[in-house]
């Protein structure tokens, strides 16, 4: 039986890089850390998202962004029109939908992602992603038992690579819940738009979805994020978008996926569409 991993080891970074007097994770039964983890619950709850700015410290912060940008150049493109459903790979099969309908419409997709195994393990990116307390924390704040870094060597942990004109179009994740570090905010645009629980495991409310697909606005929320902020939402529930990036700095962003079973990959066909030909390539 595996065992969960601790809430903090003697080697543990974490404090180099996170601001523990602001987000006190590696102590979450003080009365501080008690009453982050319950702003959280209810932040997340009320709105389906829940952004902790300035979670990094400065110094930690020009490090993390000098790391992602020297591997920039590394990202795969991937697709580039796609549906709100493009990681629902099987969903309007067989279905006489019409083209008008939300499985159908395609819009623009322009960002890359750096795979996780081009990610060094000496660098901070890599260390963020897989501190014990760091993953300790997000069990907590996600209502999870135990958490663990995603057993799979290209998606435990992506580089999001925006250049200017780059957006990502709306759409829907795989997983239930998504986890975001901003390295560097672009110059202009670049804002991550969503709506909170428009689908559910009951309804895919497909009438709401194409509202929103028609430029409707109903229920949108828009977050200017800025570099050093942790994002946690529903992105399974959540649908949702980055409108185009303005400006020469690029948009870098890290996803960090973890799982609930210690030893659980990612699809291949997710591999395949985010990293191309070199995906699964041992």
């Amino acid at each position: 039986m595996t065992s969960p991993p601790p809430t903090s080891l003697p080697d543990d970074p974490i404090s180099d890089f996170v601001d523990l007097d602001r987000y006190p994770i590696i102590d979450l039964e003080s009365s501080a850390g008690r009453e982050l983890i319950t702003g959280m619950h209810e932040e997340m709850a009320d709105t389906g998202a829940c952004c902790l700015r300035d979670f990094i410290r400065p110094d930690a912060l020009k490090k993390l962004q000098t790391e992602a940008e020297s591997l920039a150049h590394l990202a795969y493109g991937g697709p580039t029109e796609v549906t709100p459903y493009f990681f629902n790979y099987s969903l309007g099969e067989g279905k006489n939908y019409p083209p008008d309908h939300p499985t159908r419409r395609t819009s623009p997709r322009r960002l890359a992602q750096v795979a996780g195994d081009l990610i060094p393990d000496e660098t901070q990116l890599r260390q963020i992603h897989n501190s014990p307390a760091l993953i300790a924390f997000l069990s907590k704040a996600l209502g999870e038992q135990t958490l663990y870094p995603l057993n799979d060597r290209q998606q435990s942990l992506n580089i999001s690579v925006m250049e200017e004109n780059g957006c990502q179009q709306w759409h829907f994740d795989r997983g239930k819940s998504v986890i975001t570090l901003l390295a560097q905010a672009p110059e202009g645009g670049g804002i991550f738009e969503y709506v909170p629980n428009i689908r559910s495991d009951h309804s895919e409310n497909f009438e709401a979805v194409g509202h929103i697909l028609d430029g409707h606005r109903e229920n949108v929320r828009s977050v200017t994020l800025t570099a050093g902020t942790l994002m946690l939402f529903r992105g399974h529930y959540s649908l949702h978008r980055v409108t185009p990036v303005e400006g020469t700095r690029r948009r870098l962003q890290l996803i960090l996926a973890y799982a609930d079973q210690p030893d659980l990959k990612g699809s291949s066909a997710s591999s395949r569409l985010h990293y191309g030909a070199r995906a699964n390539i041992s």
